[in-house]
């Protein structure tokens, strides 16, 4: 038995996109829809309380509007903070991105890790609880950069390569000082300068995600709920939660994803 209906990717704006796109590649048969949700970027700096009131209230509309089989929530600090919440409130299943702690801590030689990402993931209480459970035997480094996810969000294809170059650099700098051998990019927006963190960094510092194993348990989920797709039903859409003056720079960014960009949601 088929199932149709829509995979939503949810963010605070366009960091879950690398995401989206392993998933597309995984996944053919199914049909993708990104919500980013402009209208309250960025969660960094807000309270938990906050963020949790404002990711239930858009993730409501957005199963208002589409009718998701299945949600991800492709944020670092959204999943931290709200994704209990969002599966005792709503009936589609969820699916978080977890900084992935316990692969850098399993790969590090060392025995020292970087957590790279925004204030208000690092200071969550489920990242030390992450590392409590998997990291004990390691030296933890919690390293923000949340300058670095703005101009990623804002300015990615208006910034000049060096200007690019320099703020990646300084949260390269961080990363070296902190001695770590591997480093867990647990900001889902760090994904799009990878290639640069890896010419500063080079093969001697390891940087990881959860891209694989965040799409490996979509794919268990649509497998075993019986979700999966039978055919493609339409074009993998974008969606913004409100009116943004960056319209232009979410169309670039749809562009090189390969999605069609359908404005504001309404």
């Amino acid at each position: 038995m088929s199932n149709n209906k829509p995979v939503v990717f949810f963010d605070s704006g366009v960091g879950g996109l690398p995401y989206l796109k392993l998933a597309a590649e995984k996944l053919p048969h199914e049909s993708f829809i990104y919500v980013a949700d402009r209208k309250n970027y960025p969660y960094g700096h807000k309270s938990a309380e906050v963020i949790r009131k404002i990711v239930l209230e858009a993730i409501g509309g957005v199963i208002d509007r589409f009718d998701p089989k299945v949600i991800t929530i492709a944020c670092n600090t959204a999943s931290v903070v709200a994704l209990d919440a969002l599966r005792k409130r709503f009936s589609p299943p969820f699916i978080g991105v977890v900084p992935a702690i316990k692969p850098a801590a399993a790969l590090t030689r060392n025995r020292r890790v970087g957590v790279l990402a925004t204030q208000q993931t690092l200071s969550n209480e489920y990242i030390a609880d992450l590392i409590r459970n998997f990291a004990g035997d390691c030296e933890v480094v919690l390293i923000p950069a949340s300058n670095l996810r703005d101009l990623i969000e804002e300015r990615f294809f208006s910034a000049t390569v060096q200007e690019i170059n320099k703020v990646v650099a300084e949260a390269a700098a961080r990363v070296k000082a902190a001695r770590v051998d591997s480093v867990v990019l647990a900001c889902t927006h760090f994904l799009h300068v990878s290639r640069e963190f890896h010419k500063i960094l080079n093969s001697a510092t390891l940087l990881i995600d959860s891209r694989q194993g965040v799409v490996n348990q979509l794919a268990r989920v649509l497998k075993n709920r019986e979700l999966e797709a039978g055919a493609k039903q339409q074009a993998d859409r974008f969606f913004l939660s409100g009116p943004s003056p960056l319209e232009e720079h979410y169309k670039k960014y749809c562009g090189l994803f390969g999605l069609e960009y359908c404005g504001v949601l309404r």
